[in-house]
């Protein structure tokens, strides 16, 4: 599964959408084979959008529409069955990941417990939705936080079963321009789980979430932790490559000090037509690194972390 533009380990894919639709497995593998993802971690999505009454049209984004999301154990099903149907070869090339919990739930952990059970496959936790710009408040119950004390016997679970934890935490709200400040909820976490691996997705940027001095925030943080690593995916590529396509300086010379630390994903929720074009999106991030350092950005890293 390459192509011109050399392999990648897409880190961040969903195989449903917020309604819980799961892909079909050949068109999983076609995607990937047209993306040039020699490897995928994969995703279900913890919480479905339900579709009310008083919505004229059937939702298919978690934006669509004023209704609230519930969370939903099913989907860690939907991700086993998605990898059951592939063959041996694919299987070995897909990361199945567990996230259908309630992350403000402390029997959580029970649930991580059952699917464990249940299948051996698993590679790893996550996404595990925390606070997600206009989610948060669109999802039925609890706020979520990253240091949340349900989320201590997870940190635990991840640490004993050697699997990293993805997590998606906002550094600050909606319409709080660069104040970060739930940083020091994921900070606290980290330091009172040193051993577990734990994976920033997108590390705390969302859609309405302004990140100034971000890259400040990652180097304090990359360098208190040594268990913490950055997904870069999603609304953090835009913000990465800014509106001419250019890499930031700032971002390539974090990435360079730390290379070790990063991942890439294209964070493809449901069907997966828009793969290949959200991989291609990645590429002049990873043209702008060294040989060495676009390797382990691009491949090495999440092989290391999901497939070791």
């Amino acid at each position: 599964m390459q192509e011109s533009g050399g392999p990648v380990v897409d880190a961040h894919v969903h195989l449903v959408d917020f309604l819980q639709r799961p892909v079909e497995a050949g068109e999983l593998v076609t995607a990937m084979r047209a993306a040039g993802v020699d490897r995928a971690v994969v995703f279900g999505l913890p919480v479905k959008k339900k579709w009310a009454m008083s919505e004229p049209r059937r939702p298919h984004y978690y934006l669509d529409g004023n209704d609230s999301c519930h969370y939903f154990g099913l989907t860690d099903q939907l991700v086993a069955d998605v990898y059951r149907a592939l063959d041996p070869e694919l299987q070995a090339r897909v990361a199945p990941t567990v996230c259908g919990f309630d992350p403000t739930d402390q029997l959580a952990v029970e649930h991580l417990e059952w699917a464990w059970s249940r299948y051996p496959f698993w590679r790893g936790i996550g996404e595990v939705l925390l606070r997600h710009d206009d989610l948060t408040n669109l999802t039925a119950g609890e706020q979520p936080s990253a240091s949340h004390p349900a989320l201590d016997p997870v940190f635990d679970f991840a640490r004993a079963r050697g699997c990293p934890l993805a997590l998606h935490h906002d550094s600050s709200s909606a319409g709080r321009a660069g104040d970060h400040e739930y940083v020091p909820q994921l900070d606290m976490m980290l330091r009172r789980h040193p051993r577990t691996t734990v994976v920033w997705c997108h590390a705390g940027v969302a859609r309405r979430i302004e990140p100034r001095r971000q890259t400040d925030v990652v180097a304090d943080l990359l360098a208190a932790h040594d268990n913490l690593h950055i997904d870069i995916s999603w609304s953090l590529v835009d913000r990465i490559l800014g509106e001419d396509g250019t890499p930031s300086e700032d971002w390539t010379a974090l990435i360079g000090r730390h290379p070790d630390r990063f991942v890439v994903g294209s964070d493809n929720v449901g069907r997966p037509d828009g793969l290949p074009g959200q991989i291609k999106n990645l590429r002049p991030l990873l043209d702008a690194l060294p040989a060495g350092d676009r390797r382990l950005v691009a491949v090495d890293n999440a092989t290391r972390l999901w497939f070791g």
